[in-house]
C-alpha cells in the first residue's frame, strides 16, 4: 500500500511539473511582451574571443542580444592559460604590405571590427605576446564597441520549453528567455588519459610554474602537443632531462596547415635537446 501511495504521489508530482512547464511555455511570449521576464532574441554564453566576436556582429546588425560571462571580465580563459603566460599565436605587425587581408594572415590575435585602433598590434609589439596583453585587448574591445555583456553570471541550466523558446537559469536562479542560444565557452575540461597511475601525475592545468620546483629533476611529459612543448621549454634550463612521450609523430602546423598542430613560439628546434 505504501508503494502504491508513493507511486500515486509521484504521478501527481509529475503531472504538476508538466502542467507548470506547459504554463511557462504558454505565457513566456506574453511575459516578454509585458517586460515582466528578461527576453532576448540571442543569448551568447561565454565572453571569450568567440563570444565577443559574435557579440560585435550582433551589435552591428542591431540585434537583440546578451552575452553571459561567469567571470568579472571578458577573456577569463587567458587568466590561467597558457600556463607559462606566452601566446603561440603570432603578432607580426609589419609585413611589407598594405593589403589588409594579407596582413590579417599574419595577425592571429585580432578580432574583426570597423576600427583599426582595435587591432591587437596596438596592444603589444611582441611577436609572441604575453597572455595578459590579450586580456587587456579583449576587454578594451568589448568596452569600445559597447557590447552587452553581463558579467559574474554563470548559466547553470538550459531547457527548451517551446519550439521557439529556451529558458536559461543562472547561479542565482534568475531566468532569461531566448529564441537562439549560442554557446561560446570553448574547451574547459582537460583530457585525462586512461593510464594506470595517472592520479600520481600533475595535469597541465595544475602544474607548478615556479621554476625552482624542477631544479635538477628528470621530468616525463605525456603528450607532444603545443602545451607539452610550452612546458618543456619553460622548465628545460632547470631540469636534468625532459622526456616526452606521444601516441603520434610530431606534426608541424606549417606542414599540415592545422593550427592545432605544433605552431609554437617554442618551436621544435628549441627542443632539440629534449628526449622526444
Amino acid at each position: 500500500m505504501k508503494r502504491k501511495r508513493a507511486s500515486i504521489r509521484l504521478e501527481e508530482d509529475n503531472g504538476r511539473h508538466e502542467r507548470s512547464c506547459g504554463m511557462i511555455e504558454y505565457i513566456a511570449p506574453f511575459l516578454c511582451l509585458m517586460s515582466v521576464a528578461q527576453c532576448y532574441k540571442y543569448c551568447v554564453i561565454g565572453a571569450g574571443p568567440g563570444g565577443v566576436q559574435i557579440g560585435y556582429y550582433l551589435q552591428k546588425l542591431g540585434r537583440d542580444y546578451i552575452i553571459f560571462e561567469r567571470s568579472n571580465q571578458a577573456g577569463s580563459f587567458f587568466e590561467k592559460y597558457p600556463r607559462h603566460r606566452k601566446l603561440i599565436s603570432i603578432n607580426k605587425r609589419h609585413t611589407g604590405s598594405t593589403n589588409k587581408e594579407f596582413n590579417l594572415r599574419h595577425d592571429w590575435n585580432s578580432l574583426l571590427g570597423d576600427d583599426d585602433q582595435m587591432l591587437f598590434k596596438e596592444f603589444s609589439k611582441e611577436m609572441f605576446p604575453p597572455a595578459d596583453s590579450y586580456i587587456s585587448y579583449i576587454n578594451t574591445y568589448a568596452s569600445y564597441y559597447k557590447l552587452n555583456i553581463r558579467y559574474n553570471t554563470e548559466i547553470k541550466h538550459i531547457r527548451k520549453i517551446k519550439s521557439m523558446w529556451f529558458v536559461l537559469e543562472d547561479q542565482h536562479n534568475n531566468i532569461t528567455h531566448c529564441n537562439i542560444v549560442i554557446v561560446g565557452t570553448g574547451l574547459s575540461l582537460p583530457f585525462i588519459p586512461n593510464v594506470t597511475g595517472i592520479e600520481l601525475t600533475d595535469g597541465y592545468e595544475d602544474i607548478s610554474t615556479f621554476g625552482p620546483d624542477y631544479e635538477g629533476k628528470s621530468v616525463l611529459i605525456l603528450g607532444r602537443g603545443n602545451s607539452a612543448f610550452e612546458t618543456a621549454q619553460a622548465i628545460y634550463d632547470r631540469t636534468n632531462y625532459v622526456h616526452m612521450i606521444g601516441r603520434h609523430r610530431i606534426r608541424l602546423a606549417w606542414e599540415t596547415h592545422y593550427v592545432g598542430d605544433i605552431r609554437i613560439g617554442n618551436n621544435i628546434d628549441s627542443q632539440k635537446d629534449c628526449i622526444i
